[in-house]
C-alpha cells in the first residue's frame, strides 16, 4: 500500500513539459487523472502542502499528495464532487475495501454485524451523501453498496478512544491551538497510507469544508470549514452506554452536515440542542478565540469544560459535568481515560503562556507512560491552528509531522 504520486507523474512528465503551451490541464479527457504540475514561484511549496504544488486532476477535482498523505479538493454537485472522488481515490478505496474484507474473515471488531450496521446507516443516510456515492460509483469501479460499506469501517472495526487539549487566551503563546490524537483498535494501523483531507466545494451554497479521516468516509470525526469552525469527536461510551433509537441518522453523518451550515461557534450550542445523538460522544469545537466541549448522548447535551480555567480545554472518553449524575467509568473501560486528561492538563498547566505549534506536538506526542496521553492505539495526530486555518498531521508508522495549507484548498 506504499503509493507515491510519483508512480502517476512520471510516465507523462516530459510530454506535459513538451507540451504546456498547447495542452489544457483540466482533467476532463477519458476519465483519465491529468497531472497538474506545481506553480512556479510559490515560496510556500517547499513548506507545506498547498493548493499549488503538483497535482493529478479529473473533471473539476484535485489530489495532492505527500509521503502518506493525501488531500482532495473536490467541487460541484454532490454527484460531480462523488466522481471526482472515485477515480482520484480509487487505489485507496480498494485498500479500504481489502482491510475491511481482511477484518471481517478474521472476526475483529463489530464484523459479525456487518450487514446490519451498513443496512441501517444507508437508510440514515441524507439524500446528497447518497447522490456522491452515484457518482463515486461511476468512475471507481465499485459498485454503491461497496462505497457504502467502506464508509461504515469505523462501525464495522470498533469504537474510537481518542485525547485532544485546546490551549488559547493565557495558555496559549499566541493564536488558539488544537492538539489531537485519534485512537483505534491496533488493526487500524493496516490503513495508514489511506488516511486523507478531503475538500468539499459545494455548488449549492453551503460552506467549503474539509474533513480528516480514513479514505471512504463521508461524515466527519475532524473537520474544519471556510469560517475557521473546527470540530472533533471523542468517544463518549464509556460514562453513557445508551442505547439510541434506530432511526436516529448517525451523530457523525449530523456533524458532517453542519459543518456545511454553521458560520459562528455560537451556533454550535443551538445545534447541539436541536439534534438528537443516535449515540455517546464528546465534540469539542473551537474557532480562532474561544473552544468548547458538547456532552452529546442519546437523552441531551451538556457543557463539558466547566471544570477548567478559561483558556483550556482537555477532553478524553469520560464525561466531566457532574450534573449528568453519571458513574465515572474505571480505567481498563474508558482506555485509561481518566489518567490521560489528567496528563494532559498537568502538562498544559506546565506549558501555560508558552503553548504553540512546536509545544503542542510535545505535548500530544508524550507517551501516557512518560506522562501524557498519547498510546499503542494512537494512529494518527494532528495539531490545528483556526486562525490561520493550518493542520499538521503525523500518522503512527508513517508520515512524520507535515503542514498542510487548509486556507488555500478551502479558499480555492
Amino acid at each position: 500500500m506504499n503509493r507515491r504520486i510519483i508512480r502517476y507523474t512520471v510516465p507523462v512528465i516530459s510530454f506535459l513539459i513538451m507540451f504546456m503551451g498547447c495542452l489544457p490541464l483540466t482533467g476532463s479527457m477519458t476519465g483519465s487523472p491529468v497531472v497538474v504540475l506545481a506553480a512556479e514561484n510559490e515560496d510556500t511549496c517547499n513548506k507545506c502542502i498547498t493548493v499549488s504544488d503538483e497535482s493529478l486532476s479529473f473533471e473539476d477535482g484535485q489530489k495532492v499528495a505527500k509521503g502518506d498523505i493525501k488531500i482532495v479538493n473536490l467541487r460541484g454537485t454532490w454527484r460531480e464532487m462523488g466522481r471526482q472522488y472515485g477515480n482520484l481515490m480509487k487505489e485507496e478505496l480498494e485498500d479500504v475495501k481489502a482491510f475491511l474484507d481482511t477484518i471481517i474473515e478474521a472476526n475483529k471488531g463489530n464484523t459479525a454485524n456487518t450487514k446490519e450496521i451498513v443496512d441501517q446507516q444507508v437508510a440514515q443516510t441524507p439524500h446528497r451523501i447518497k447522490e456522491f456515492f452515484e457518482g463515486a460509483a461511476e468512475t471507481s469501479g465499485m459498485t454503491v453498496r461497496d462505497l457504502q460499506t467502506i464508509n461504515a469501517v469505523e462501525r464495522i472495526g470498533g469504537l474510537p478512544k481518542c485525547s485532544v487539549a485546546m490551549a488559547w487566551g493565557d495558555y496559549a503563546e499566541s493564536d488558539l491551538i488544537i492538539g489531537r490524537n485519534y485512537d483505534y483498535s491496533d488493526f487500524f494501523s493496516l490503513l495508514k497510507d489511506d488516511i486523507a483531507v478531503t475538500v468539499y466545494h459545494p455548488a449549492d451554497g453551503s460552506l467549503a469544508t474539509a474533513t480528516i479521516g480514513y479514505v471512504g468516509e463521508i461524515y466527519a470525526v475532524n473537520g474544519m470549514n471556510e469560517k475557521g469552525i473546527f470540530l472533533e469527536l471523542n468517544n463518549g461510551k464509556p460514562s453513557a452506554n445508551i442505547k439510541s433509537p434506530n432511526f436516529r441518522v448517525t451523530g457523525t453523518t449530523m456533524l458532517f452536515e453542519c459543518l456545511f451550515e454553521i458560520d459562528e461557534l455560537s451556533d454550535m450550542n443551538t445545534f447541539f440542542n436541536t439534534v438528537n445523538c443516535s449515540s455517546s460522544y464528546i465534540i469539542n469545537v473551537a474557532d480562532e478565540n474561544e473552544g468548547q466541549s458538547f456532552e452529546w448522548c442519546p437523552i441531551g447535551v451538556k457543557h463539558g469544560e466547566e471544570d477548567l480555567d478559561n483558556g483550556l480545554l482537555v477532553s478524553t472518553n469520560h464525561f466531566v459535568n457532574p450534573e449528568w449524575l453519571f458513574a465515572m467509568p474505571s480505567e481498563d473501560k474508558s482506555w485509561e481515560s481518566q489518567t490521560r486528561r489528567n496528563n494532559l492538563i498537568s502538562l498544559c498547566e506546565k506549558d501555560k503562556g508558552k503553548i504553540n505549534e512546536a509545544k503542542m506536538k510535545e505535548i500530544i506526542d508524550t507517551t501516557i507512560q512518560n506522562g501524557g496521553a498519547k498510546n499503542d492505539l494512537t494512529v494518527y495526530q494532528m495539531v490545528v491552528v483556526p486562525k490561520d486555518k493550518t493542520l499538521w498531521l503525523q500518522i503512527t508508522g508513517g508520515s512524520e509531522w507535515t503542514e498542510i495549507d487548509l486556507k488555500s484548498f478551502l479558499d480555492s
